[in-house]
């Protein structure tokens, strides 16, 4: 899985290489004022030979250019050592982090061969260097230079070495949140297509029976048109049944085109009275707020989504829900309200990526999870959270656009 806004190790290695070559070059330079006797040419070859091979294998990218990348900073530094007192420079310990950078990057053959070549390297520089770097020949001189460089190999190996494995780690960390998030998403994806399996299987049978209670709807009709009382429920009863009907015909259709962009507050209202009229044991407290001439293109799937949240918060809330909307930004930000009952700390770290069974009044269950699907697809968000005042508050953001284009 690729990293889209972070460095790659293998870039990160270019990167410090370069910053290698720049720290050999200032080390160069502070050892001419300091009137250190060094074989420059040997010393400023082999830092631009190894500024030109980075340049030259950082356009490759392969796994091969960067074993290569790595050899040549063994033969760069055992050049270095060469011009410098060979085995005796305390230098020599940077051979270690080119061979553990392989063995945290290639595993394999690849660092034993590469760890095969600095001890050759190394066991060279015994016999063939050029003499150490001594003004004047002074022993005591030469002895307390050789500490202070075991001392700055020693932390610059230290940083070198921590700070590219703790690289690594933060790489590795995204990378397996990535992969759970990923792993969480195809989860997700499968219940939805096993729902919709399912759901294609209820329409199926349902189809009949809501034909046949149709008709006895109409027959009721024409045998006991007169009684007031009963033609109010048959009026009812044929309401429900269309909104059964055309649930099914928009499952059997599939999803809808958006249609033309349309005032976003008058749409969302006309839905609550069409909601209102489902559920007429249920108070609902309306607030719209925003700009009432915002026109968006609004995908059909958004409204079934929405209905899942108010019927969740009707069955939680005792029958009084609270709804408010406003219109800002490019965004449709709804919230929904139900001042009983709670969930706790595991329904909401869960909540909306499974299915789950929980006690009234919290009402948390399926339709949660098809309403945060749904709102996925279209590049929105579904939050929810204990309200401060009582009760279960779900927060929708949709964004608005008057393409149609959605997620």
């Amino acid at each position: 899985m690729s990293l889209p806004v972070s460095v790659l190790p293998e870039q990160r290695l270019v990167q410090l290489r370069y910053a290698m070559v720049a720290l050999g070059l200032l080390a160069l330079a502070a050892a001419g004022f300091s009137g250190v006797e060094l074989a420059w040419l040997p010393c400023l070859a082999a830092l631009a030979l190894l500024a030109l091979a980075n340049f030259m294998l950082s356009r490759v990218g392969t796994r091969g250019a960067l074993l290569s990348g790595l050899a040549a900073d063994v033969l760069a530094l055992s050049l270095l050592l060469f011009a410098s007192g060979g085995a005796a420079n305390p230098l020599a310990s940077l051979y270690l982090p080119p061979v553990l950078f392989a063995a945290l990057l290639a595993p394999g053959a690849a660092p034993w061969l590469l760890g095969a070549l600095a001890l050759a390297c190394y066991g060279v520089l015994f016999v063939w260097h050029l003499p150490w770097p001594v003004a004047g020949g002074d022993s005591a001189y030469a002895f307390s230079l050789h500490l202070v460089g075991m001392w700055w190999t020693l932390a610059l190996s230290i940083a070198l070495i921590v700070g590219f494995v703790s690289y690594l780690s933060r790489t590795l960390a995204r990378r397996e949140a990535e992969l759970r998030a990923a792993r969480e998403t195809q989860l997700a994806n499968e219940q939805m297509v096993a729902l919709g399996v399912q759901a294609a299987i209820a329409a199926h049978a349902l189809s009949t029976p809501l034909s046949t209670l149709t008709l006895l709807c109409d027959e009721l009709g024409a045998d006991y048109g007169d009684d007031p009382a009963l033609g109010e429920d048959l009026a009812l009863m044929r309401g429900q049944l269309a909104h059964c009907r055309d649930a099914l015909a928009r499952l059997r259709h599939g999803a809808e085109p958006p249609g033309a962009p349309e005032p976003v507050l008058q749409a969302l209202a006309h839905q609550l009275e069409g909601w209102r009229t489902l559920r007429p044991d249920v108070v609902l407290a309306a607030r719209l707020a925003g700009d009432a001439g915002t026109c968006a293109a609004l995908p059909p799937a958004l409204w079934p989504a929405v209905c899942n949240l108010l019927n969740n918060a009707a069955e939680a809330g005792g029958g009084h829900v609270e709804v408010s909307a406003e219109v800002a930004g490019g965004v449709l930000a709804l919230d929904i309200v139900n001042r009983e009952g709670c969930l706790s700390d595991a329904q909401l770290a869960r909540a909306g990526l499974a299915p789950q069974v929980s006690a009234k009044p919290a009402g948390l269950g399926l339709g949660v999870m098809l309403t945060h699907v749904t709102l996925s697809r279209l590049g929105g968000t579904l939050t929810l959270t204990n309200d401060a005042a009582g009760g279960v508050r779900a927060c929708v953001r949709v964004p608005l656009t008057q393409t149609g284009e959605w997620g």
